[in-house]
């Protein structure tokens, strides 16, 4: 009796399967499918191809930072006479926290985010096989997040992509050690460009949705075809953990800022000597400006180029070579990667017309002959971690004794010698009642801060950097900002 219905396609899907059987042990392999071709004028490609992945892996290592933790003591009941109390001390200790680099130059240079390493006693870096070895500080550029590391290997350099080339949706790879996960692949597609992290920081980030998570920090984003288009460095802190919310550093920045680093250390940028803020609301109106647009110039520098250039406070900036400016962080950003030397084209607005004048760029104050430090060691700058010191102010507050480099302190632009006259909304008048409140501060302390030269204090935001990529972008904007010297 013939097989019909169910029992027909039974028999034949066995036939099907002996016979398959049959090609494999007479050693004929069965024809793959092949890959469906990208759309049409798509002009999209994928991801790199898995083994092109493992490849990359080899440049990649992850990032060992030997970095001070401090907790509270409680002291109990009936110590030493005393009542139950917190001492104000901390029990130091330290601890590794990971993070991710990647080669950018033969004989081991490495370039990771200076938040990764920053305050550590000692860096190791572990390889892809497995291998953990020593690293060697080269340079940093807090500004950026950046820092160059030698590691005491060979790896296979990656190659530099372009990153004004990305399109939205363009496929990347995210490469790092997530979570201490060594060399763990994540991929996406790019949402969006020139990201603000916050009202100060001139990096224009590019957003992805490769899931980025605290150990990712300083891994490259890598395009569809192989090249580093970004250095991961942050993801929306309100989450902590991955939320398909990722920002990178542009490839263009991070190459710069790392031949840099290579070449001298550091970064030497080019300083203008302006202090400004944004034009808004009734002060926009009040300065002819209603339509709102440009930077209110609020002090020059003495002796520095603009004033050379003739530019006065109360004057308004519109433009810096071309690039039109609304808060001070396109300021920032249109000078970053200007260097002592350059000239600048600056288009000025004096309340009755428009005007332009060219200016050079001069090494900015205290940057000339600064050290670079080829050793990595840890120096308390604080209890807290904003690196900050203080001294008593024959005048209102207190004054700024010292300032670590790299602290959050520095990259809020506070110097030696700014009064600081408030921490919130408490009036300073003894540096060791500063210090105090800068201790049981939390994570964020507001200072109420006045500089020499100028008759109105102005609030500045100090944020402990956790040493993880766990920077949020600020969707605020910014109106209400200020900043500078440029």
């Amino acid at each position: 009796m013939p097989y019909t219905g169910t029992r027909a396609l039974i028999a034949a899907a066995v036939i099907t399967a002996l016979l398959a059987a049959a090609q494999l042990a007479a050693g004929h392999q069965p024809e793959r499918a092949a890959p469906l071709p990208a759309a049409a004028g798509s002009g999209m490609s994928g991801p790199p191809a898995r083994a092109d992945a493992e490849i990359i892996t080899r440049s990649v290592v992850t990032v060992y930072a030997e970095r001070a933790v401090s907790q509270p003591v409680m002291v109990m009941a009936g110590s030493e006479g005393e009542g139950a109390r917190n001492s104000t001390d901390d029990q130091e200790g330290w601890s590794w926290r990971s993070g991710s680099g990647f080669a950018i130059a033969q004989g081991g240079y490495v370039l990771t985010n200076f938040h990764v390493i920053s305050g550590a006693r000692r860096v190791e870096a572990r390889l892809a096989n497995g291998r953990r070895v020593g690293a060697e500080l080269i340079g940093t550029d807090p500004l950026t997040d950046l820092a160059l590391l030698r590691v005491q290997a060979d790896l296979p350099v990656l190659e530099w992509g372009d990153d004004g080339a990305l399109r939205i949706g363009a496929p990347v790879l995210a490469v790092g050690s997530p979570l201490d996960f060594h060399l763990s692949v994540s991929s996406g597609v790019v949402g969006g460009f020139a990201r603000a992290y916050d009202g100060a920081d001139p990096v224009g980030y590019i957003q992805h949705d490769a899931a980025l998570n605290p150990g990712n920090s300083g891994g490259p984003l890598i395009d569809a075809s192989g090249r580093v288009v970004g250095v991961n460095t942050a993801i929306p802190q309100e989450a902590f953990f991955n939320v398909g919310i990722s920002l990178a550093i542009p490839a263009d920045i991070a190459r710069q800022v790392g031949d840099a680093l290579l070449e001298n250390g550091r970064v030497e940028r080019g300083y203008l000597g302006l202090t400004v803020r944004a034009l808004h609301g009734a002060l926009a109106s009040a300065m002819g400006r209603p339509s709102g647009g440009g930077l209110l110039i609020e002090a020059v520098d003495p002796h520095s180029p603009a004033a050379d250039a003739g530019i006065r406070a109360g004057q308004m900036l519109l433009a810096v070579n071309g690039i039109e400016l609304s808060v001070p962080r396109d300021l920032a950003r249109a000078l970053l990667l200007a260097r002592p030397g350059n000239t600048v084209s600056l288009s000025l607005h004096d309340g009755q017309a428009r005007f332009r004048v060219e200016t050079g760029l001069e090494i900015r104050p205290g940057d000339e002959g600064q050290a670079v430090s080829r050793e990595l060691s840890f120096e308390p700058v604080s209890r807290r971690g904003y690196g900050l010191s203080f001294a008593a102010s024959e005048a209102a507050g207190v004054a700024v004794a010292s300032v670590a480099p790299g602290s959050p302190a520095a990259l809020a632009g506070l110097r030696q010698g700014d009064s600081v006259l408030a921490i919130g909304a408490i009036d300073l008048s003894d540096p060791d009642e500063a210090e105090a409140r800068l201790h049981l501060a939390r994570r964020e302390v507001a200072l109420r801060v006045l500089r020499g030269g100028d008759t109105t204090p102005r609030y500045i935001a100090l944020t402990l950097d956790e040493g993880m990529a766990a920077r949020a972008p600020d969707h605020a904007a910014f109106a209400d900002a200020a900043g500078g010297p440029f």
